[in-house]
């Protein structure tokens, strides 16, 4: 008799698990719910401009943690110009490798492999199993949930949330049809954020003939450091025992090694602390932990570097005042950190690159609303991600994890510090389908 999983989401996360289940288990079945008709590549990984690389050496981005070199052996036969172990390849061709997983994968399931092309809406949770009601109003049953959801939109910037204030000129995502195309050449471009997505931003605007300036601001101004790939290895850190530990590492010499190798270890050291320390870390610390651990290939690095030095890019530490609109486009105001002086902008565009929204009640994803409204799902109590437990398992109203609902990859995050990348969710996925495919051989025996 087999047993049917629903996941949401049908990016690399829920490919990484839908693969791993039908492996470990040959009475598994899986239901994947993405509108996209291609699976794997999600948001991240769909992107078509060649300088969005991937922010991880080849050597590190294999989809399968029992093979370490699948994704570099793959290119040598795909794409060998850039099967270098230590390159940083193309995002769209990783979206190409793993959506190649998935033909495999659902080639080789046969009628174990079922894709509802559907937004999921609403899920009901009973002793009888689960029931998701999708937005083409079809309704898929099976015997448990995964949410593969991946990362939220951004989180709306202060200024603007009261909708689009800036009509066809503002962008709540750079990932919005036409916000990366310049209405001219050489319009004046605000970047909200100075993070990742803002150089994706930059990177984007460049490729398409932008050559006007372009601002970045956050609060503090920080911008992320770039990738070396041959520092000499770090010594050995018995003594890291605390997320704090991991703080330190960046101020000395060789910090990008060590961090690297204390990455492993993150999250045992983010669970073991107090939530008031949680909770101050990530008011007061997360913004320099981020631009440190999430950094920039070297060929993006570089290029942004050339722009600042030519003064095409600007990068601006303040707070923004409201958004307006005039006839000649937008107008804002940026309160500069540290300074009575305040800069006055009227670009031609505006793009919101902030992070993804973590406070799941914010979120407009019916599915999440819903499972928040029955009590399943729970904010955790930083008001970042949703409570689960060692397995993933959703920790409801009750405070007892569910026997039917989980979370895979960045809808742990909270829990979790490092669950967004697919050294992290590859593990997810692995650990996740052992447990149900266990649970499962348990219930049967029984």
């Amino acid at each position: 008799m087999t047993r049917a999983t629903i996941i949401a989401g049908g990016g690399a996360s829920g490919v990484l698990f839908a693969a791993a289940l039908l492996r470990r288990s040959k009475n598994a079945r899986v239901i994947i719910v993405e509108p996209r008709e291609e699976l794997g590549r999600g948001v991240a990984y769909s992107t078509d401009c060649s300088a969005h690389l991937l922010n991880v050496p080849a050597a590190n981005m294999s989809a399968f943690p029992d093979k370490p070199d699948d994704f570099v052996q793959w290119l040598k036969a795909n794409t060998p110009e850039s099967a270098d172990a230590t390159s940083f390849a193309p995002r769209s061709i990783y979206g190409d490798y793993i959506s190649a997983i998935a033909s495999r994968e659902r080639e080789a399931a046969g009628a174990r492999w079922q894709h509802a092309r559907a937004f999921a809406h609403e899920a009901r949770i009973d002793d009888a199993g689960v029931r998701v009601l999708l937005s083409d109003g079809a309704t898929v049953h099976g015997d448990s949930l995964v949410i593969a959801t991946g990362n939220a939109a951004p989180a709306a910037w202060p200024g603007t949330t009261s909708g689009n204030p800036g009509g066809a000129r503002f962008f709540g995502s750079a990932w919005e049809k036409g916000a990366l195309v310049p209405g001219s050449a050489n319009e004046t471009v605000l970047l909200l954020g100075t993070g990742l997505t803002a150089v994706d931003a930059v990177l984007g605007l460049r490729r398409n003939g932008h050559r006007g300036t372009m601002y970045m601001v956050s609060r503090r101004g920080l911008f992320p450091h770039e990738h070396r790939l041959f520092d000499t290895p770090p010594e050995a850190r018995p003594d890291a025992t605390s997320i704090r530990d991991l703080i330190g590492v960046v101020r000395g010499e060789n910090w990008r090694a060590i961090l690297d190798r204390l990455r492993p270890h993150a999250n045992t050291f983010w669970q073991a602390q107090a939530l008031s320390d949680q909770r101050q870390f990530m008011r007061h610390l997360m913004p320099y932990w981020n631009v440190h651990r999430h950094r920039l290939s070297p060929e993006a690095a570089k290029e942004v570097a050339g722009l600042i030095a030519g003064g095409s890019l600007r990068i601006v530490a303040g707070r923004t005042g409201e958004v307006e609109s005039t006839p000649r486009g937008l107008r804002v105001s940026i309160k500069l950190r540290g300074e009575t002086e305040t800069l006055n902008l009227e670009p031609g565009r505006i793009i919101n690159c902030s992070g993804p929204e973590h406070d799941f009640r914010k979120l407009p994803n019916p599915l999440i609303q819903s499972l928040l409204a029955a009590g399943v799902m729970t904010p955790h109590p930083l008001g970042i991600g949703v409570a689960v437990d060692e397995n993933g398992a959703l920790i409801g109203a009750t405070s007892v994890p569910s026997k039917r609902v989980f979370a895979i990859g960045p809808v742990r995050y909270g829990t979790l510090i490092e669950t967004t990348a697919i050294p992290e969710i590859r593990v997810q996925a692995r650990d996740l389908a052992d447990f149900l495919a266990e649970d499962a051989a348990m219930e049967s025996a029984s």
